[in-house]
């Protein structure tokens, strides 16, 4: 009661001190201002998400005196939406049915979920130099939304610990704030937001605006066909399996930088940084200096990822977008034409067509692809002794509460995505979106003494999922490094394991907006049906969890296994390596048992009122 008590009195101080919104990242205005970054009608666009209220404002003025009629109109009624009223109070319904096939079963479940809210900004000068945007509100549902979407898909809602009960409802406190200070070619932000960078919104690969929010520290330099930005955030720590949130640490954070130059209208080039450290705060992160020599300066081993992007527009509409993100990259293979290495990478490309006075509002088709252990950096308990046990925090793999700030696709998957969005008459949108995406669990590929390893590890000390928890070392206790799980450092293994997730969805989303009469409220009317087909689902649960035996080594190698029941295999004796085969190979067929084709349908609907 306490809890909502005070997020309620929370709520009524938004109400009274601020006004409308533009913190969200995901809000419509910015499809539509990309799609006019597209065409050429706006440029100095910033380019990390959310803007500052100046730069929309000078986006949708531009849009207003030199765009098309149906460009004209779009933009007048994004400006009246955000600055016509002081504030708005949102009230979201939603129930999503979701069916399950199988061979053997099916299952029907439900999800209901009512967001209200308050949400706004304001600026507190006629020049915009500081402006405040924010969202409050509660995430009440019955279930877990990301249940009800296809695999693959983050929330877009910030709320997955601390919830109030409220009889079969769990109702969480979901806000961002953001407060920006500066004009539109240089200025500073910092609140508790969600961010995004790249064309693809939603889908990036370094950071993904559908990601979990963070508190954040942003500066932004614009200049004719130069930009700069760089972002500190401070996000949450989990342990190697983060089964309960309700552990998350603080202390992690990422700094990012990038560095852009578009020399021509038509081509623009990205340059940009991500590191993830914790446990310390290392000031040199902050600097407009590269992360890979910084990083040298204290002999760390920080989880650093480079990444260069390329925008390139053929014709007036037309984008083709290329991100290449490196985790780790052995130049002196690639150079021998070795493909079978150590590569750690994620990979994005795909054009974006947003026509001119066209129901077609814009169309994508974009391929992206995460290789084995990308994003997965390993963390032992300290820099003397190499060892990790289930309660170690990972301040280096890029997570934030658990979930991946890059692409949403875990490692070593690949996807092929078309959408259209299209708008046939007036107030009415339609997204038609297909994908067909392959994922695999690497532990697969690994050896039968590897697999021992993990056996003989305590519970859930390691993750063998395949997931962005399962990294690529194994503690080494009393020494000072850890030691590698050999198959994966030396050998790619990209989608060559036996059983791999094949999973093919087709939906269409669709909403109808009511035009306000006599200042009533906005009504909008929200409907969508989604099918999903996934082979061999369950390629994606533990393969060999810890806790089944006690392991003996002589130095760092493993030489024995002892049971609670007296058993011991012997590692250096042939019957001892035959017996243990056989128990790998039997937790092998118990998680190849479990995989099953399904089939899953999904159907919603909901309203939106906003006042």
């Amino acid at each position: 009661m306490k809890k909502i008590v005070s997020a309620v009195l929370l709520t009524l101080c938004a109400c009274l001190l601020f006004a409308q919104v533009s913190v969200d990242p995901n809000d419509e205005f910015y499809s539509l201002a990309q799609n006019w970054q597209i065409r050429n009608l706006v440029d100095s666009v910033p380019p990390l998400r959310p803007y500052p209220l100046g730069n929309i404002r000078q986006i949708l003025e531009t849009v207003i005196e030199n765009g098309n009629e149906k460009d004209k109109e779009e933009a007048q009624l994004q400006y009246e939406r955000i600055f016509s009223k002081k504030y708005h109070v949102n009230l979201e319904a939603k129930i999503t049915s979701k069916t399950e096939i199988t061979d053997d079963d099916t299952d029907n479940s439900a999800c209901l979920e009512i967001y209200p809210s308050v949400k706004g900004d304001v600026s507190f000068s006629e020049t915009d130099f500081v402006s405040c945007g924010y969202g409050v509100g509660f995430a009440i549902r019955n279930k877990d939304d990301t249940d009800f979407a296809p695999m693959f898909t983050n929330s877009l809602h910030d709320s997955i610990v601390d919830p109030t009960e409220i009889s079969s409802f769990n109702m969480f406190l979901d806000m961002n704030t953001i407060l920006a200070v500066g004009t539109k070619d240089i200025f500073l932000q910092a609140g508790i937001y969600r961010t995004g960078f790249g064309m693809f919104q939603k889908d990036e690969i370094a950071v993904n605006s559908s990601a979990y929010h963070s508190a954040n520290l942003g500066f932004t330099y614009l200049r004719d066909k130069f930009s700069y930005a760089q972002e500190l955030s401070m996000i949450g720590a989990t342990a190697s399996q983060p089964d309960d949130l309700e552990y998350l640490s603080p202390n992690k954070f990422r700094s990012f930088h990038e560095i852009s130059f578009s020399p021509w209208d038509w081509v623009s080039v990205s340059y940009y940084e991500s590191v993830i450290f914790g446990g310390r705060f290392d000031p040199s992160y902050l600097l407009p200096v590269p992360y890979m020599v910084a990083q040298g300066i204290g002999g760390t081993s920080d989880g650093l990822f480079m990444g260069l992007v390329l925008d390139f527009k053929p014709a007036r509409g037309l984008v083709w977008s290329t991100d290449i993100l490196v985790d780790d990259f052995p130049v002196e293979d690639f150079l021998k034409l070795d493909f079978d290495s150590k590569y750690r990478m994620a990979f994005k490309t795909g054009i974006i067509y947003a026509p001119e006075n066209s129901f077609c509002q814009r169309l994508s088709l974009d391929y992206t692809f995460v290789t084995p252990y990308t994003y997965s950096h390993w963390q032992y308990d300290n820099d003397e002794d190499a060892t990790i046990k289930a309660s170690t925090i990972n301040y280096q793999n890029y997570t934030n509460g658990g979930i991946n700030m890059g692409s949403q696709y875990g490692p070593n998957s690949d996807a092929l995505k078309f959408q259209v969005d299209v708008s046939p008459v007036r107030n009415l949108k339609l997204s038609i979106v297909s994908s067909f995406a392959r994922h695999a669990n690497v532990c697969e590929s690994i050896t039968d003494l590897e697999a021992l390893e993990y056996l003989c590890a305590g519970e859930n000390v390691y993750s063998t999922d395949g997931s962005v928890f399962t990294h690529a070392n194994f503690a080494n206790p009393g020494k000072p490094s850890g030691k590698h799980v050999n198959s994966a450092w030396n050998h790619l293994n990209f989608l060559n394991q036996s059983h791999t997730m094949v999973i093919v969805n087709g939906g269409l989303n669709g909403e109808y907006k009511f035009t306000s009469i006599k200042k009533g409220p906005e009504v909008t009317f929200k409907a969508g049906a989604v099918f999903e087909f996934i082979h061999n689902y369950g390629v994606d649960n533990q393969m060999f969890p810890g806790g089944v035996a006690e392991g003996v080594y002589v130095d760092e190698y493993l030489t024995g296994m002892r049971f609670a029941d007296g058993t011991y295999y012997d590692l250096t004796t042939v019957d001892g390596l035959v017996a243990a085969s056989q128990l790998v190979e039997s937790y092998r067929k118990s998680w190849e048992d479990q995989l099953v084709d399904q089939l899953n349908l999904f159907f919603s609907f909901g309203f939106a009122l906003r006042f």
